[in-house]
């Protein structure tokens, strides 16, 4: 009996053991379960905050995205207007280059014209037709027997003196007259054959030109002289 009331004794102090342990865990289970429901909840609340800081910065982000692009397109179009202005200034600074350039060289051809024709070769030029219908003859009858007596006593008639219209010559006897003058003159320029024997500037060189075609003259330095045969 003893034994029997010692093993009753020792199984219900197992079974209160028990018990008890069962009663810890499940308490245990339960404290568990709220702490991770805590968490769970944390973690949630957590996670919805970051999920709305994430679409307000991606909102953000997209709009300065926007506005970044809105001002880059600004500044394109600004540059394109700029780039075309300048295109514009560069071309009327060209278009004003090339005017200023066209001009200088008109009055260089104009001084180069003067300088080398004279002042009335544009008018005698314009009057070409004209004037080949015309004879000028010298109302002098001699002129210096050599080039450097001219030069010597600084002969140069006036146009007045020398010139005027009368009826025409023959055109044999006047190249016959500028020969014998370059002859005498030992070569001469245009514009003393002109002054000397009394021609228009049209007329001389016309002359000039036959007496060359011909063979009689030739041109050396803007000057003329009396072609040599050559020696064979």
């Amino acid at each position: 009996m003893a034994l029997k009331n010692l093993w009753k004794k020792e199984r219900q102090e197992r079974l209160q053991i028990t018990a008890e342990r069962r009663q810890q865990i499940n308490q245990w289970k339960q404290l568990t379960q709220q702490e991770l429901q805590l968490q769970a909840d944390l973690l949630h609340q957590e996670l919805s905050s970051f999920v709305t800081s994430l679409h307000n910065n991606r909102k953000l982000q997209q709009q300065q995205f926007q506005q970044e692009i809105v001002e880059r397109q600004l500044e394109i179009l600004q540059i394109k207007t700029d780039v075309w202005q300048r295109q514009q200034e560069y071309r009327q600074q060209r278009v004003a280059k090339a005017q200023e350039l066209f001009q200088d060289l008109q009055n260089f051809r104009t001084i180069l014209h003067q300088s080398v024709w004279g002042d009335g070769s544009h008018e005698q030029t314009v009057s070409s037709t004209l004037a080949k219908k015309e004879q000028l003859v010298p109302t002098v009858a001699k002129w210096p027997i050599s080039r450097s007596a001219i030069k010597a006593t600084g002969f140069r008639p006036g146009v007045n003196t020398i010139t005027r219209k009368v009826p025409a010559l023959n055109a044999d006897n006047v190249k016959s007259k500028v020969q014998q003058y370059i002859q005498q003159a030992e070569g001469a320029t245009l514009i003393e054959i002109e002054e000397v024997i009394g021609l228009s500037r049209v007329q001389t060189i016309d002359i000039l030109r036959s007496l060359i075609k011909q063979g009689v003259l030739e041109q050396r330095d803007r000057q003329y002289f009396i072609r040599q045969p050559a020696i064979s």
